[in-house]
């Protein structure tokens, strides 16, 4: 059978990756979407508003609708507690879908510092106001990081949780696929092989992975230039014993080229997997003083408004 007929359906390799990237492309397209970007319109238009408020007096830290926004916004940090304590306390664990508590957390952990700015009115007033301004931004901060990290080592934001074993194992079968596509027997087979033994490999320290994730890109690149004049060497044969035509050349050349940039995509994922989960692991060292932080100063700030 010659390339031309082969390419008409997958092949029997490339039919389960194919299904397996469309289900990993809907859940993603899931996780985001039109809600996220209605969210992030809402938010920044809400403190655009208040921005445009500041000298009216309409927002008083001190009175009024001010004062209150400010105790709304410290009761929805407050909340972001309870996601925590849903994962480590074993009679919460029952309650709820983990993925809806995930996006409630990340929901209050924007709205709340939200609230907070706007109470504040732009301004920095005392210095335990400014502490606890400050202590709430750069929690703030580290859930934005620990969000996006997340979503790095897991199939979409709320999807499961990925293991370098089986994304070794769908990079082989993009590679396996692509070989079967060709038919026969290629030596760029050999250089995509010797290349996934050194990229995907198992890293012992943090920089060593950081290493290899700085320098991957740069490694795809040229591996992938030299596979693809191959492989379009390849098709030239082929079209000549087979009387193709340029339009014919030319489209078996971007399908190929679309695998290569599918099999590269899902090496250069596994090549950083680690660092993302080892960073991720740190990240959660980290976030959780920061937040023990934000309460100290919270509660000193109220409790200096209130007696002082």
């Amino acid at each position: 059978m010659s390339l031309e007929l082969r390419s008409a359906q997958p092949s029997r390799a490339e039919a389960p990756l194919r299904a397996n990237t469309a289900r990993a492309n809907r859940r993603t397209k899931g996780d985001g979407g039109v809600a996220i970007t209605v969210f992030t319109t809402l938010v920044t238009g809400g403190l655009a508003w208040a921005w445009t408020q500041r000298e009216t007096g309409l927002i008083d830290p001190k009175t009024g609708w001010g004062y209150y926004i400010g105790i709304a916004g410290a009761v929805l940090m407050l909340a972001l507690i309870l996601y925590p304590m849903r994962k480590r306390m074993r009679s919460m664990r029952t309650w709820g879908n983990p993925a809806n508590w995930f996006r409630w957390h990340m929901v209050l952990g924007i709205l709340g510092p939200m609230l907070i700015i706007i109470h504040s009115n732009f301004r920095l007033a005392s210095t335990n106001a400014t502490v606890a301004l400050v202590a709430m931004l750069i929690v703030s901060g580290s859930g934005i990081a620990g969000r996006y990290l997340y979503g790095r080592i897991h199939r979409g934001l709320y999807g499961q949780k990925l293991e370098a074993r089986g994304m070794r194992e769908e990079a082989i079968g993009w590679r396996q696929a692509l070989g079967g596509d060709l038919g026969g027997s290629h030596p760029w087979m050999d250089i995509l092989s010797q290349f996934e033994s050194r990229a995907m490999a198992d890293m012992d320290t943090l920089f060593s992975a950081f290493g290899r994730a700085l320098t991957i890109n740069g490694r795809i690149s040229t591996c992938r230039r030299k596979v693809t004049r191959l492989i379009d060497a390849e098709i030239l044969i082929d079209a000549h014993a087979n009387g193709w035509s340029k339009a014919t050349v030319r489209k078996r050349q971007a399908e190929e080229r679309k695998k290569l940039k599918t099999y590269f995509a899902s090496v250069r994922n596994t090549a950083t997997l680690g660092v993302y989960e080892r960073l991720f692991s740190l990240w959660h060292v980290l976030h959780v003083p920061l937040f023990i932080l934000l309460v100290i100063t919270a509660i000193i700030h109220v409790v200096a408004v209130h007696l002082y």
